[in-house]
């Protein structure tokens, strides 16, 4: 978050004086009773209002300030707080805080340094403050002592539900145990009958086929045993030889690549290994790689020579540069078309005030010119009226007619006077209604009017702000005239720092010349010297010479391997007529064994195709031979085990065993194909079966018995859960501010602290449950901040607030300083200074000092982001 800027219209001595604050650091210097207390207390209260009585405005009732702020998102946030009535949000809220944690951490104050001295541990006491208030309000111990969960009514519930449960896993158990026995029961009973008649079925099954085979063997042979064939093993032999050595015969293949002799004449005309080094030495590298980096560097800063020259002091060039603000004009015509258009709308606003006004006014007359009617009056000649008219009735009725006839007259003339009465009373309601609206009218009228007042006023004092920025832009434009060098802010700081340009560009210069002197003293040693060559030539004609080398060492390395491809070369080529010689042999074989099975033929696929005919030939009868003597051994067997009739006779009986068999196996024919391991075990399945039955427990009632334990568990692990995590939050919440606060305060001050106590203090530590602050000198020796020297602990105070400040924080956060460095000497104070300026770059920082010394340093460090504000003594 910025501020971009305050405005109090009414804030103790401040009166419609606006300040106008930098996205950087925004030094605000001024002796005492320059209003500087009371501006850090209206940039602090237009952020989180509350602000303290004794700033309350010197003169008049009005009590406001405005600013205007803008966020990391691009939102712009625009407050007017009147607190008089405020109701205006928390704007700290925006960025993770609160009223008393932003007050705790980003905004320091003259009375906040001071409490430091008020106790032993009030440094402590600020930062148990800054953490607790931007959690809650209460502490966490207290919210965990007041949450008790019901842990005996849990284990209660919990031991009932576990024995409903248990019960309920017996019975369920014990049920699909009676289940699984019957069913395995059932399937062994099935399993048995259906084996039986597999088993049956096969043994059927084999005595068939043996009937069959014997008649198909006896009718096959009868009592006469087959004859057998005239063997030629002797040309098979030949035949099954040739063939073998033909299989086995290498074939050869065709060598590829290049032949021996050119391989022997490329070895001879390699090269010999070369002298000298191949490759860019290391050392050399190095230096070379410094002297291009040091001309670089040279001729890069060289490009930025400050111009044009000036002999003006550079504490001049900085002030100019400082006062410069290109963006002045264009604020003062926005401010100036602001005055235009709120003057416009005061004007209209006064034209309508005054309309309204006169109209009120001529309403007011109006209802003052009609008479107020007389209620009594009108209700006395009414009644009149109704009494005269009845005594007249009464009078007529008892004969007196004369008489009657003047009281009649007589009533009706009261009941004319009384009607007449309330004649205006109408118009004067109607008048009355007309004039109230004609005064509301102008009320709200008028408050326009003062709407409008007020913006002109605004509008008025923001055009002052940019017409003084506008005069202070001027003068220094005109000083830079006057000085003849150009109105920019980035020309004038180069101008000013240009001795210190100057200062490094010798010293670049410098580092140029050492290096080619390093770089040439490197070549002089490897033999490269030429005082006419500039280092650059020299070290490409260096490393041309290196590549020439390594190319003739390349090649010459190249002779092991084309010797090894020379012998692997001549060893191919023999293996290549070896395996010619023996496929000629093993041809010479099959060409014989073709002229001994009276066959011809001259290519070897003629050979092969007349060994493979005569083969099947002769295999067939073979095969025909054997099949013969088989069915004879076989029906030899058959019939030593029985003859045709008496297999038979057993074939019968089999048949009708089988059919008894199958006729006992349909009764289980609706059961599931079971196991045949079952089948032994059916008879012990059935009886254990029915003694479970007798003792099985009820399954329903178990059931019911586990919902009404879970319904109370239930119930009562809700109450447990919603407990326990509330506890969690809170726990996690105190946790919170040991484990991260701590350490990033811990951190924060190991960064920071050497800076600006110069190198005293180099370490620090946090007690996490404590968050007691001690700090390490560079002689290993710890010491409790609170029992340092009053500028040192507030030093630590310091960073340790901005620290809190950036952990708490969700986004930037502002930070509001009033006389940090008050205590502090010299060295001190331009340390701290400079560790602010240096935390400006990501956060605003707003710094109010009285020290001229803080004046004269911002005079000379500050930048473009930045900006000094010089207040002057307010009026008594």
């Amino acid at each position: 978050m910025r501020i971009e800027s305050v405005t109090a219209h009414a804030f103790g001595p401040l009166h419609d004086r606006s300040l106008p604050l930098a996205p950087g650091l925004t030094v605000v210097a001024g002796m005492n009773e320059s209003a500087k207390s009371s501006w850090h207390a209206a940039i602090r209260a237009a952020l989180c209002g509350e602000p303290s009585a004794r700033h309350r405005p010197w003169r008049g009732t009005a009590w406001r300030v405005e600013a205007l702020m803008s966020l990391e998102s691009g939102e712009v946030i625009a407050v007017d707080r009147d607190f008089n009535d405020d109701t205006e949000p928390d704007v700290s809220r925006r960025v993770g805080l609160d009223r008393a944690s932003f007050a705790a951490t980003a905004c320091v104050d003259q009375a906040q340094l001071l409490t430091v001295l008020d106790a032993a541990n009030g440094m402590q006491n600020h930062l148990r403050r800054a953490a607790a208030t931007a959690g809650t309000d209460g502490t966490v111990e207290q919210a965990l002592q007041r949450l008790t969960a019901p842990v005996d009514e849990l284990r209660d519930a919990r031991n009932r539900l576990r024995e409903a449960e248990t019960d309920l896993t017996v019975a369920r158990r014990e049920h699909t145990r009676y289940q699984e026995l019957s069913a395995q029961a059932r399937f062994a009973s099935a399993a048995r009958a259906r084996l039986a008649v597999q088993e049956h079925a096969e043994s059927m099954k084999g005595l068939t086929a043996r009937v069959g085979r014997l008649t198909e063997l006896k009718t096959r042979f009868g009592d006469s045993p087959p004859s057998g064939l005239a063997a030629q093993e002797e040309l098979t032999h030949v035949v099954n030889r040739a063939l073998a050595a033909w299989r086995a015969a290498p074939n050869p293949r065709a060598l590829a690549g290049p032949t021996a002799a050119a391989l022997q004449g490329e070895l001879e005309a390699l090269p010999s290994v070369p002298v000298g080094e191949t490759t860019l030495d290391e050392e050399l590298r190095v230096v070379a790689s410094a002297y291009a980096t040091a001309s670089a560097v040279a001729a890069a800063h060289d490009e930025r020579r400050p111009s044009p020259p000036t002999k003006a002091e550079p504490s001049v060039l900085r002030g100019l540069a400082t006062r410069l603000d290109p963006a002045a004009g264009g604020r003062l015509t926005t401010a100036s078309i602001e005055v235009d258009t709120a003057r416009q709308h005061q004007d209209h606003a006064a034209a309508d005030a005054a309309r309204t006004q006169v109209e009120a006014d001529v309403a007011a007359a109006r209802v003052q010119e009609i008479a107020v009617p007389n209620p009594f009056l009108r209700n006395a000649l009414l009644a009149l009226s109704c009494l005269t008219s009845l005594v007249g009735l009464l009078l007529f009725l008892t004969g007196q007619h004369l008489a009657a006839i003047g009281v009649v007259v007589a009533a009706l003339v009261a009941g004319v006077g009384g009607a007449m009465s309330r004649g205006n009373s109408t118009h004067r309601e109607a008048a009355v209604t007309f004039a109230a609206e004609r005064a509301a009218a102008a009320t709200e009228s008028r408050a326009r009017l003062f709407t409008a007042d007020r913006t002109l006023a605004e509008a008025e004092g923001q055009r002052a702000v940019a017409l003084e920025a506008v005069r202070i832009h001027d003068e220094a434009v005109a000083g830079c005239a006057s000085l003849r060098v150009p109105a920019d802010r980035e020309t004038l700081w180069r101008l000013a720092n240009r001795p210190a340009w100057e200062a490094e560009h010798a010293d670049l210069v410098c580092e140029v010349a050492r290096t080619e002197k390093a770089v040439r003293v490197e070549l002089a040693a490897r033999g490269k010297v030429d005082a006419t060559m500039s280092v650059p030539d020299l070290l490409v004609d260096y490393e041309t010479d290196c590549k020439v080398r390594a190319r003739q060492a390349s090649m010459a390395a190249q002779r092991p391997l084309l010797a090894q491809a020379l012998a692997d070369r001549r060893l191919a080529e023999a293996a290549v007529t070896e395996a010619g010689a023996a496929r000629a042999r093993a041809f010479t074989l099959l060409r014989e064994a073709v002229t001994a099975i009276g066959g011809t033929g001259e290519r070897p696929e003629d050979l092969l195709r007349a060994i493979a005919e005569w083969q099947r030939g002769w295999d067939r009868l073979l095969r025909e031979a054997e099949d013969e003597r088989n069915a004879w051994a076989e029906l030899q067997t058959l019939q030593a085990n029985g003859t045709l009739d008496d297999l038979e006779t057993t074939l019968s009986a089999a048949q009708t065993h089988h059919a008894t068999l199958v006729e006992a196996a349909l009764r289980y024919a609706t059961v599931p194909p079971a196991d045949p391991d079952l089948a032994p075990s059916a008879d012990t399945l059935t009886a254990t079966a029915a003694e479970l039955a007798r003792t099985l427990p009820s399954v329903p009632d178990a059931e019911e018995a586990v919902a009404a334990a879970t319904a109370a568990l239930a119930e009562i692990t809700a109450e447990v859960e919603a407990i326990d995590l509330a506890s969690r939050y809170l726990t996690a919440a105190r946790e919170k501010v040991h484990s991260t606060i701590a350490p990033a305060l811990e951190d924060t001050l190991r960064t920071w602290l050497p800076t600006i106590t110069e190198g005293r203090y180099v370490d620090a530590a946090v007690d996490p449950a404590t968050l007691t602050v001690r700090v390490r000198t560079a002689a290993e020796s710890w010491h409790q901040a609170s029992r340092l020297s009053l500028g040192t602990a507030e030093q630590i105070y310091l960073l340790l607030r901005v620290a809190l400040a950036q952990h708490l924080a969700t986004e930037s956060c502002p930070l509001l300083l009033d006389d940090v460095t008050v205590q502090a000497d010299d060295t001190r104070t331009h340390a701290v200074l400079d560790l602010l300026l240096q935390l400006s770059a990501d956060r605003q920082i707003v710094l109010f000092a009285q020290d001229t010394s803080v004046a004269e340093w911002a005079r000379e460090k500050l930048g473009e982001r930045d900006v000094l504000h010089q207040l002057t003594q307010v009026a008594a």
